[in-house]
């Protein structure tokens, strides 16, 4: 895989996992936030609870307090002593001192020597007594050294006449022993947002005094402080008497404790959670990393010799290419390898290629890479494209290879196929250039000897063709795309067409036709000629059969077979059998074979031409004189027919053309003495006809006559004659 694919594919899992991790995080942040709102929500609730009980129980006891009061202002006998009379009324009650005053503002008390007197007292309390002497009653706060509350009612006389009023002193210590009743804990405070009387003290008094202190209170605050460190609810509320407030300050632990635990806990433990599942993906992507370089230092480079891998090479190549398209791509292999291992053992093979890499590293320029793909094959990237610059630096690469390997006591030698991306306008693609090079390289293994091969396009487009013909040949026989034409026989005494020569073309799926000369001479170096020749034969038969059968009289068809078919040891056996298969009368087909399969075997020739002949065929001696023909063939062999080669009716000189006629002469002669029909092929003008009738041949055959008929206009010809 790509390295830059697989970075990309680690990036991706890095987002995700980070996204992942914000996910988690914003989720556990979320829940915390909930959980702290609930607590809080759920702290504020019970806050207000409590301190709309102590609201409701202030007020009670002042209620209870104003009513005792007024209680004792009824029964008040002011014909008795009213000083004993306020002290048993005291007794009876929480008042710390009860006083009566008249209308002259003379004082009673309920305390002996006391030094109270109408004068002493503040404008307030002055504004109080009038107020009650016209019928109002109050309560307010008065604060000497400690804070305390004042009662005024008036006192009337026959229900409807104020005598004076009736005062009343408490202490708070009933009040806040109400209060302490109805909280579960925190601080709280009576306060006019001036001065704070402290009623319950269970956190940090000073320092949430403090904080309290510099807020801006007001009434019905309802929200949050912070004392060191830590958050607290804080609730004021006005409680009924003139000027006071309640503040109320708690925490959520002390409120609910098992909420508050719980909370905590699950925020602890998201929160270690979270850290967890960091840690863990942190961890994972450290090892993914550590995983992928150690993959990509395996796939990317060759565990033997320390050069680059091949897949890592295609990439950089392919990188490389799009920059600059201009460099030399070189294919290295060792001949006959494998005997090396089998003698210098593995170790030491291995040691050979690893000197190779050492060797070639050295030398090579910026940009420049070696790579092994497998077992001795290397493939190099230089930057020279002129072939002299490449060819010396190759050459100097083997020679220094050569010095530093001596000590193996081996000989050896390289195959190095080579392209060249430089001249060309259209440059070839890396999957190109790899193709070609490995054609280059196996052409340099078809070389006897140690040889730097060069890409050859024409040499290329021959192979690229070879290989089409050897791969479809099979199919086009199966599929009956090989076609039989005949080019017509004249003959030149009656101008006659007397037989003919079966021809093949190979009909492509496209319509198109391939002439027998682009790919004869494949299928005589794979020996597939062996398996078409039979076909051809089948095929002239076949044709033979189906002019009997129309009752047309059958022309003589000559059919080439090859040496491969003449010499196989089941030639005779399936001569007959298509006799036989089609009941063709052999006379009807002449088998040409080349003078070079008579040379090679003369003796074995021989023995099979008189079976063939047996059969009742006649054979006709091809080419003559193509070769190293010999005229002792003719006296020693029973043909029928004698072609001559073309290549004697191309002749340029006068000189020349006076030694062929001679020679032409003689061997027409000597054909004729000895019963052969003579055919010249190859006539391609009157000037070639009139020659060879000159000559005294039987028959001419060529272009000048007829081209190669398909089988229908064979038979128009025929009808037409």
């Amino acid at each position: 895989m790509d390295a830059s694919v697989l970075r990309k594919r680690i990036y991706k899992l890095l987002i995700f996992s980070i996204l992942m991790v914000l996910g988690i995080l914003l989720m556990a942040f979320l829940f915390i936030n909930h959980a702290d709102d609930s607590l809080n929500k759920a702290t504020y609730t019970t806050m207000d609870q409590e301190i709309d009980l102590c609201v409701q129980r202030v007020s009670s006891k002042k209620n209870t307090d104003l009513v005792l009061l007024n209680t004792f202002a009824r029964n008040l006998n002011k014909e008795t002593d009213l000083d004993s009379s306020l002290f048993e009324m005291k007794k009876e009650s929480d008042f710390s001192s009860i006083q009566f005053i008249d209308m002259n503002h003379n004082v009673y008390s309920s305390k002996k020597d006391s030094k109270f007197s109408y004068n002493n007292l503040s404008d307030e309390y002055k504004d109080k007594i009038k107020n009650g002497f016209l019928g109002e009653q109050s309560t307010f706060k008065q604060k000497n050294k400690n804070y305390k509350l004042t009662y005024i009612v008036p006192v009337y006389e026959n229900e409807n006449q104020i005598v004076g009023v009736l005062c009343a002193d408490s202490s708070l210590k009933p009040y806040t022993d109400l209060m302490r009743k109805s909280i579960s804990g925190g601080n709280l405070y009576i306060t006019d947002f001036k001065d704070f009387y402290g009623i319950q003290k269970n956190l940090e008094s000073n320092e949430v005094l403090a904080v309290i202190k510099n807020m801006n209170l007001s009434e019905n605050v309802n929200g949050l402080i912070g004392v060191k460190g830590q958050e607290h609810g804080i609730v004021v509320k006005k409680i009924g008497i003139q000027g006071w407030y309640l503040c109320y300050v708690n925490s959520a632990k002390s409120l609910n404790y098992s909420m508050y635990v719980m909370s905590r806990t699950t925020n602890y433990v998201l929160m270690l959670f979270v850290i967890v599942v960091i840690l863990l993906l942190w961890i994972a992507y450290r090892m993914m990393v550590k995983n992928n370089e150690e993959m990509e230092k395996l796939a990317y480079t060759d565990q033997l010799t320390g050069a680059v891998s091949f897949a890592r090479f295609t990439q950089l190549v392919r990188i490389y290419a799009l920059k600059n398209n201009n460099y030399s791509l070189v294919s290295l292999n060792l001949r006959r390898f494998k005997f090396m291992n089998e003698i210098l053992g593995r170790d030491k093979s291995d040691d050979f290629l690893c000197r190779i890499v050492t060797c070639i590293k050295p030398m090579l320029k910026k940009d420049e890479i070696i790579c092994r793909d497998s077992a001795d094959v290397f493939y190099m990237v230089l930057m020279d494209t002129a072939e002299n610059k490449v060819s010396n630096r190759i050459h100097a690469i083997f020679n220094s290879i050569r010095q530093n390997t001596k000590d193996f006591c081996y000989e050896y030698e390289f195959c190095c196929g080579v392209i060249c991306n430089g001249a060309r306008q259209e440059k070839y693609s890396f999957e190109q250039m790899l193709t070609n090079v490995m054609f280059a390289l196996a052409q340099s293994k078809e070389m006897a000897s140690e040889n730097i091969c060069f890409f050859d396009e024409e040499v290329h487009k021959k192979k690229e063709f070879e290989n089409f013909v050897e791969s479809n040949m099979q199919q086009a026989l199966d599929s009956n795309c090989f076609e039989m034409v005949l080019q017509p026989k004249v003959d030149l005494g009656s101008n006659l067409v007397v037989s003919a020569e079966a021809l093949v073309r190979w009909k492509l799926e496209d319509g198109t036709y391939l002439p027998p000369s682009s790919f004869v001479g494949i299928f005589e170096k794979n020996r597939f000629c062996s398996k078409l020749d039979f076909y051809m034969l089948r095929k002239a038969i076949q044709q033979i059969r189906k002019w009997i059968d129309m009752g047309i009289q059958p022309v003589n068809i000559s059919v080439n077979q090859s040496k491969i078919v003449f010499y196989h040891e089941n030639y005779i056996s399936e001569l007959k059998s298509l006799l036989k298969e089609y009941d063709v009368s052999a006379s009807y087909i002449t088998l040409e074979v080349l003078e070079s399969t008579v040379i090679e075997d003369f003796k074995l020739f021989n023995q099979i031409l008189l079976e063939v002949k047996k059969l009742g065929f006649s054979v006709s001696l091809d080419d003559f004189g193509s070769g190293y023909s010999s005229l002792n063939v003719l006296s020693k062999l029973t043909i029928d027919e004698l072609k001559i080669d073309r290549i004697f009716l191309h002749i340029d000189s006068d000189l020349e053309n006076k030694k062929t006629k001679w020679i032409l002469e003689g061997i027409i002669n000597i054909a004729k003495k000895s019963n052969i029909r003579v055919v010249v092929e190859g006539v391609e003008s009157s000037k070639d006809d009139e020659f060879i009738r000159c000559l005294g041949a039987n028959v001419g055959q060529g272009y000048y006559y007829s081209r190669p008929l398909s089988i229908d206009a064979f038979n128009d010809l025929i009808h037409k004659k």
